[in-house]
């Protein structure tokens, strides 16, 4: 810590935050100071396939300690990609080095989808494909961490009509993964889960499907704090999605909803095609109108119906469509519309035009 001059009272306040995401504790600060400044950590490889390098992005913007302090001094990374010096032939021979140094001891961290139609050609680096360089690497780790969404499931890579033939790491090379997940993932829970190993030895209880229950063991709707007013019928995802968004705010500042904007579930396998689209006419309108008077009732089951079907402004982009009835569905899943018990406009817009009580029937 003296060598790297971090700031010992922004470090404590660090391991403090750490053993909240664990929901441990204030008591094991103490222990988690020891954890992270041991020599006994082990060595961390990063690697990069097919992403945006967003993930590492929310580290770079990491404050208190910030990113050298999280990349260099907590959690002991030996290779990533992204911010080494070396480049090119030695960037390999480190890489390759590093695994035949650690194997069996180093932890993978590994960022992006694999590439695998027609043998992985699709993703390549320094003449490898990114398929050849995960069975290489990858099974000779002692535990692998899909930091991400494109990791664990595909994410983007693998949206339809995904030609490369994305997957996550588990599908792509059989491999078990604690899965991290977020568009991008809050650093927080990537240092919280190795500290956890750190301190029993082990990785932190997991979800069946490889996410750790301290992250993603709650709904974002369930911690949500709504200081805006709930979004449920806005589109909002937080019911399904899984993530500690609401409980640890990026850089302890804010996220998604408290900046006004809907959840659109970016933890959760398949987002990209499940959940689109994200934005259309009819939801923005509903929301400039509406939005500033929402009041929320007990069925929380949508926001409102007769500013678009009375003013005509789903039927006039259903026309527009190839596939109507697929639009329509679509649109009345993004609301969390229920046809049959929804309780119309007036339940949340007293003032919209035309809006009753009455049980619609689509």
């Amino acid at each position: 810590m003296k060598q790297r001059l971090i700031d010992r009272r922004s470090f404590l306040k660090y391991c403090g935050t750490i053993a909240a995401t664990l929901g441990l504790s204030s008591t094991m600060v103490p222990r988690i100071v020891k954890a992270l400044t041991t020599d006994a950590r082990p060595p961390v490889i990063w690697l990069h396939f097919a992403e945006c390098t967003g993930c590492s992005e929310a580290f770079l913007r990491a404050t208190d300690p910030g990113v050298a302090d999280i990349l260099l001094d907590v959690l002991n990374v030996t290779y990533h990609e992204t911010i080494q010096v070396a480049c090119g032939q030695k960037a390999e021979y480190n890489r390759d080095q590093a695994v035949a140094d650690h194997a069996g001891e180093f932890i993978c961290i590994v960022e992006g989808a694999i590439p695998t139609a027609d043998n992985g050609i699709y993703g390549m680096i320094g003449g490898r494909t990114m398929l050849d360089i995960a069975r290489a690497v990858i099974p000779q780790a002692r535990h692998t961490i899909a930091l991400g969404t494109c990791a664990a499931y595909g994410g983007l890579p693998a949206a339809q009509p995904n030609p490369t033939g994305a997957k996550g790491v588990k599908d792509a090379i059989g491999v078990d993964t604690i899965n991290i997940t977020g568009c991008p993932p809050h650093p927080m829970n990537l240092v919280a889960c190795i500290t956890s190993y750190l301190l029993n030895g082990r990785m932190p209880s997991l979800r069946p499907d490889g996410r750790p229950e301290f992250c993603h063991g709650s709904t974002v709707h369930a911690a949500c704090t709504v200081p805006h007013g709930c979004m449920q019928g806005y589109n909002c995802k937080g019911p399904r999605t899984y993530n500690n968004c609401a409980s640890l705010h990026y850089n302890q500042e804010s996220w998604c909803v408290q900046a006004e904007h809907q959840c659109i579930g970016c933890s959760e396998p398949n987002f990209w095609d499940l959940n689109q689209p994200f934005y259309n006419p009819m939801w923005m309108s509903m929301f400039a109108t509406y939005r500033a008077t929402a009041t929320p009732h007990e069925e929380q089951t949508t926001a409102s119906c007769t500013p678009c079907h009375g003013g005509d402004i789903f039927e006039k982009e259903e026309a527009r469509q190839s596939n109507p009835r697929k639009f329509q569905l679509a649109m009345h899943r993004e609301h969390e519309i229920s046809l049959m018990t929804n309780r119309s406009c007036a339940s949340c817009h007293p003032e919209a035009p035309g809006a009753t009580n009455e049980r619609i029937d689509d």
